[in-house]
């Protein structure tokens, strides 16, 4: 009996041994399995053709260069439709003395949604346009239609705006609209109208946790790298929208390739106190931007409205993913 006994509760110890370890296997193998993936949100939809005519509107104008009534009449449009969308809208205005001498009259748009929400980003784009074309061979003196430089990180903006004021999302969304950043011919006189924002930047004590700023965002072949101010400032805001870019199917146009320090308006964003990231055209073979980039090739032409729906759907995820 007592061997019997033994061997019994020997062998329903190694019984209970191998039930636990079954089970700590399969626990194990369920965690593995049922960890939290990257999940995506439903967002409103994205209409290309929209995002598409709000870069037709600016060129429409003409050239949006300084001291011009292109670039009144253009302002005067973008105020109205950040109004027409629920946005609360400050102007910065003044006079600035440029490189050259020339006193140019800026106007710093900005527009604010959903002040009662505490937790905010910011969303950034110049909409100057570049008074010369430098980087052509031909009319270098002439100005250009800025479709891309200028029209199109606007009209991602402004296409959020319209879709934001349909479903509100959790968080409060603040824009700003710079003036005169490409009128510069050196790193310090490019980025005037950001320069003056980052000394008064007009949002009281609500200050978004970070910012995103648009930069020749619409061009058919895109590619937008890990910047170098942005990588600094602001890593962690880089992997959040390359990773959703990437699981939205747009790792085509958002490479986790690390690029060079751009002194772009993101750079006096940082400034300020406000992480910020950059996405900016660059092509990493060349070692330049668009190919279109300062020349009278930056018109419709060259403005894909694939790219810049999939770069308002980008930003939109991930306004939406915040609580």
């Amino acid at each position: 009996m007592v061997k019997i006994s033994k061997f019994i509760l020997f062998k329903l110890s190694f019984i209970c041994i191998l039930f636990i370890t079954s089970c700590s296997e399969a626990e194990e193998s369920k965690q593995k399995k049922t960890k939290p993936s990257f999940e995506l949100v439903k967002i409103p939809q994205v209409n290309q053709d929209s995002v598409f005519s709000f870069v037709q509107k600016q060129v429409d104008f003409g050239p949006r260069v300084p001291n011009s009534e292109a670039h009144k009449q253009c302002a005067d449009w973008m105020v109205k439709k950040l109004n027409d969308y629920n946005f609360k809208t400050i102007e910065q205005k003044g006079v600035q003395l440029a490189h050259d001498g020339k006193k140019l009259a800026y106007r710093n748009i900005i527009g604010r949604f959903g002040l009662d929400k505490k937790k905010r980003i910011l969303l950034s784009a110049h909409w100057d346009t570049r008074p010369w074309a430098d980087q052509d061979v031909e009319r270098v003196n002439e100005p250009i239609d800025g479709a891309n430089d200028a029209g199109s990180g606007v009209a991602v903006i402004l296409e959020i705006a319209r879709v934001l004021n349909l479903k509100y999302p959790s968080i409060g969304v603040d824009v700003v609209l710079f003036d005169i950043e490409d009128y510069g011919k050196s790193n310090e006189t490019f980025c005037y109208g950001s320069q003056i924002w980052s000394k008064d930047t007009r949002l009281d004590s609500l200050v978004p946790a970070y910012g995103i700023n648009l930069d020749m965002v619409g061009d058919p072949n895109a590619l937008f790298l890990y910047e170098g101010y942005s990588q600094e400032y602001a890593r962690s805001i880089l992997d959040k929208v390359w990773k959703t870019a990437k699981h939205m199917g747009y790792g085509r146009y958002f490479k986790v390739i690390p690029d060079v320090q751009i002194i772009d308006d993101h750079y006096y964003v940082n400034q300020a106190g406000i992480p910020c990231i950059d996405i900016i055209h660059r092509n990493p073979q060349s070692g330049s931007f668009a190919h279109s980039w300062h020349t009278h090739n930056d018109n419709m032409d060259n403005i894909s409205a694939k790219t810049l729906k999939a770069v308002t759907e980008v930003v939109l995820q991930t306004i939406y993913r915040e609580k």
